[in-house]
């Protein structure tokens, strides 16, 4: 259990420190919280309004960083980082327009982001370290691109009236709105929606084989109702 006592001289150290490294760029403290600039009170500490007892220090306290992000700045910490980057973006056949666009935070956030150049589409990717593991930064790069792909590779459902292809039974390709007919519906059903022309193209023959299996076991509910009628 801290006391009062306690808590007040570790105050007085931290004021000590921000007196000696006043404006530092590089002050550790300031590194820690700056994602935490919410006051309530009078008074600075490390260069934020602040208060004994305030939401920020409370949270810089009780909330640890994960992360040190200065070594975002460290040319062998990138060259790791990027390696497992494309290697994760390969595996998931994800573009590389964009590669490299990594976001981190001190408490062990990374953001990463894929850009799609022909619709201009966007693929995030977010992974979060838990308040009471150790953060890792392979770990949690492997994670977001794993989401970011996830996002890119989900079935697309077009919005009402939004323009969209779709293979038929017979491997051609259309275009068409979505007027949330029963063609529009089955077409959704089985993910035979696309953004691109080239996207149905590629996959029309897997979802010829869904059509055929969404036939056959609509027809085995016909059936089905038939016996029970």
């Amino acid at each position: 259990m801290i006391d009062d006592k306690t808590a007040q001289m570790a105050i007085n150290t931290i004021s000590k420190y921000c007196q000696q490294f006043c404006g530092c760029s590089k002050c550790a403290i300031k590194a820690a919280c700056r994602d935490m600039h919410r006051y309530d009170g009078e008074g600075t500490i490390f260069g934020i309004k602040t208060c004994y007892g305030d939401e920020v220090f409370k949270r810089c306290m009780t909330r640890p960083p994960k992360f040190d992000i200065r070594q975002k700045d460290s040319a062998a910490f990138r060259n790791y980082i990027n390696k497992i980057f494309m290697e994760e973006a390969e595996k998931y056949c994800l573009p590389m327009n964009t590669a490299n666009s990594i976001k981190w935070t001190a408490r062990g956030t990374i953001v990463v982001t894929f850009v799609d150049d022909d619709d201009k589409m966007n693929y995030i990717g977010v992974a979060k370290c838990h308040p009471n593991d150790a953060f890792n930064p392979e770990v949690g790069i492997k994670l977001a691109i794993e989401r970011a792909a996830q996002a890119m590779h989900a079935p697309f459902v077009p919005e009402e009236n939004e323009a969209y292809y779709y293979a038929d039974d017979e491997n051609r390709i259309y275009s068409t709105i979505n007027h949330n007919t029963n063609t529009d519906i089955l077409n959704i059903a089985v993910g035979n929606c696309f953004r691109k022309r080239k996207e149905a193209h590629a996959n029309k023959e897997s979802i010829r084989k869904r059509i055929e299996r969404a036939t056959e076991l609509l027809r085995k509910c016909r059936d089905d109702n038939a016996e029970d009628s």
